[in-house]
């Protein structure tokens, strides 16, 4: 996805301006949808570094001759070594969201200018993104890396032909004021009578927390224009994912966005302005002071006279 122009990376996710050059007001939909714990990461960051860990060996076990000289230097930076093993699950997830971002650009120019991308415009999308951005510094075929994104232009391909949507929004960004967040979908569409927000993904499954996103943008009060000027927003039926898998084909998979749903995004968004490191109020003098801090804490002061 090509980056929103009211957008910016904070320490805290990415966050939205309502207006150019204007504050940093709302939390992404992504960053909120982002803060339901995931668990399972755990063990897959741990299997990702064991495998680079035994990567590593291996390449030891193919080149005997130069083992004394690496061994030597890991032990020598315990900590380098330490930390390049633990890069490879962020590492593999830059890479992955790098071409996820060539996809959605790519078929953003379609959508835009109604031919598909070739693959010399495939080419030119990698260079802006490795001049901008740095990505694919570790590619050494660009080439494959073209296939692989034609791949994914096939299936696209096909769900245009089978759907047949019509566009009204383009990497749209929404905003809803009351709850207090902002986010871009890949599309406004309608398909037969009814318009849905669209979103393509080109991970390995939809999986199920996308529905967090879906529902935020059905929710949303407002669509907000980069130059900060707001427009009606459409009454969505629902929202949908364009899945394009690594093997080619594609899916259309409606997501859940009702009640329950929002109602989660809700809450995710309340604890994201949550400021735990406030909660640890100044050590208390004695137990009167004590009392008085937790009073005055919880809005009770008063009751003391």
């Amino acid at each position: 996805m090509t980056t929103p122009s009211l957008s910016a990376d904070t320490p805290r996710g990415r966050m939205y301006r309502l207006e150019p050059d204007g504050p940093l007001m709302y939390p992404s939909i992504t960053t909120v949808a982002g803060a339901r714990a995931k668990d399972f990461l755990q063990g897959w960051y741990a299997t990702m570094a064991s495998k680079r860990a035994l990567d590593m060996y291996a390449w030891l076990d193919r080149n005997p001759q130069r083992a004394p000289r690496e061994i030597s230097r890991v032990t020598r930076d315990r900590w380098g070594a330490q930390k390049r093993i633990a890069a490879a699950a962020p590492e593999y997830t830059r890479s992955a969201a790098d071409f996820g971002t060539l996809v959605h650009t790519a078929c953003e120019d379609w959508g835009t200018s109604g031919t598909r991308p070739d693959a010399a415009r495939i080419g030119e999308i990698i260079e802006q993104m490795r001049a901008a951005q740095g990505c694919f510094s570790a590619e050494k075929d660009a080439q494959a890396l073209i296939a692989r994104a034609d791949v994914r232009l096939d299936g696209y391909g096909r769900f245009l032909d089978d759907y047949q949507p019509e566009f009204l929004e383009i990497e749209q960004t929404v905003v809803n004021h009351t709850v207090g967040y902002a986010g871009t979908t890949d599309a406004i569409v309608r398909i037969g009578n009814t318009v849905l927000s669209a979103d393509i993904k080109t991970s390995k499954k939809v999986r199920g927390d996308y529905a967090l996103q879906g529902v935020a943008v059905c929710r949303a009060e407002l669509l907000l224009d980069d130059d900060g000027t707001t427009r009606e927003m459409p009454e969505l039926t629902g929202a949908f994912v364009i899945h394009l898998p690594e093997a080619g084909g594609y899916q259309a998979v409606p997501l859940r966005t009702g009640d329950a749903e929002f109602e989660v995004f809700r809450s995710l968004r309340a604890a994201w302005s949550f400021e735990p490191d406030e909660c640890a109020l100044e050590a208390a003098s004695g137990p009167k002071d004590l009392l008085l801090s937790l009073l005055r804490s919880k809005g009770g002061i008063d009751t003391l006279g």
